[in-house]
């Protein structure tokens, strides 16, 4: 059962520290952070307004624990749950755009007690086909202090993306810190032996942190290489090109905004720079 402890297929511990005696089992933290848990079905029941801002919501969700990690900082320890959310009563829930609900919470213990020290139902919306993501772990982002990774592969049209999103516990609540895609390509559509179909691109960032004297948290550096495939109106024009750029972002209220970029935008980062606030 899921009360017996934190290791189970689909949920992972931080590799590196080991989990420490009298731990926080997944029933006991699911109950704190939802105020409910079936034993028996391993899942948790909650609801989703419009202002949570996320694909579903009005209707009951079923809960279920997608990754959970101890670390011991400083001698202190702190658990984090990572939640996935869908609907309850639609046993089809299975479209491109059907993604779970993401929820987070971190515990901490206090004096022998575990505390919920920060937590968010409702996140952000991951996944599709009515499965979560599958790439999630933990990162440190400062000393003593760590963040969600989840890097999210999407594919349609002969295309595939990857988005990174950093959650980050932040004012007793969850900042989602930064959304950015970090890889692209045609791999699905292209043939640059026949040159049939379109040209073949394939571009990626390499995610890594470095200390910054000024803060607590690490800067976010994101170095882009590969192809990329500019649009043009006629077919016949398209040609590959080069991409290369380094963007270094500091953690700041919350979230990682940009300090500097040198080098290339993608297509696809160019189609959502205002979002993503690139310059």
């Amino acid at each position: 059962m899921l009360g017996l402890g934190c290791n189970r297929r689909g949920a992972t511990s931080t590799a590196g520290h080991a989990e420490p005696p009298g731990t926080l089992g997944i029933a006991q933290a699911m109950a704190m952070f939802y105020d409910n848990f079936d034993l028996a079905k391993e899942t948790s029941t909650t609801s989703f307004t419009k202002a949570d801002s996320v694909y579903t919501y009005g209707e009951p969700m079923t809960v279920r624990p997608l990754f959970q990690a101890f670390v011991s900082d400083a001698g202190r320890q702190t658990f984090f749950l990572l939640t996935y959310a869908v609907p309850t009563r639609d046993e089809k829930y299975y479209c491109h755009a059907c993604a779970p609900t993401i929820g987070m919470a971190v515990f901490t213990n206090e004096q022998g007690h575990w505390v919920l020290s920060a937590s968010k139902r409702a996140v952000t919306d991951s996944g599709s086909f009515g499965k979560p993501p599958q790439s999630v772990e933990l990162v440190e982002i400062g000393a003593n202090r760590h963040a969600v990774k989840i890097e999210e592969t999407d594919e349609g049209n002969g295309e595939t993306t990857k988005v990174l999103t950093l959650l980050v516990p932040w004012k007793n609540s969850i900042s989602v810190a930064l959304e950015r895609i970090i890889a692209d390509d045609d791999d699905g559509m292209c043939d640059d032996a026949e040159k049939v179909l379109l040209p073949c691109y394939s571009n990626q960032r390499r995610i890594s942190f470095s200390p910054n004297s000024k803060s607590d948290y690490f800067d976010l550096e994101l170095t882009l290489s590969g192809t990329d495939l500019p649009a043009r109106v006629w077919p016949r024009l398209w040609r590959t090109r080069k991409v290369q750029g380094k963007e270094v972002l500091s953690f700041q209220n919350g979230k990682y905004v940009q300090l500097s970029r040198s080098g290339d935008l993608t297509t696809v980062d160019q189609a959502v720079a205002e979002r993503e606030n690139l310059k």
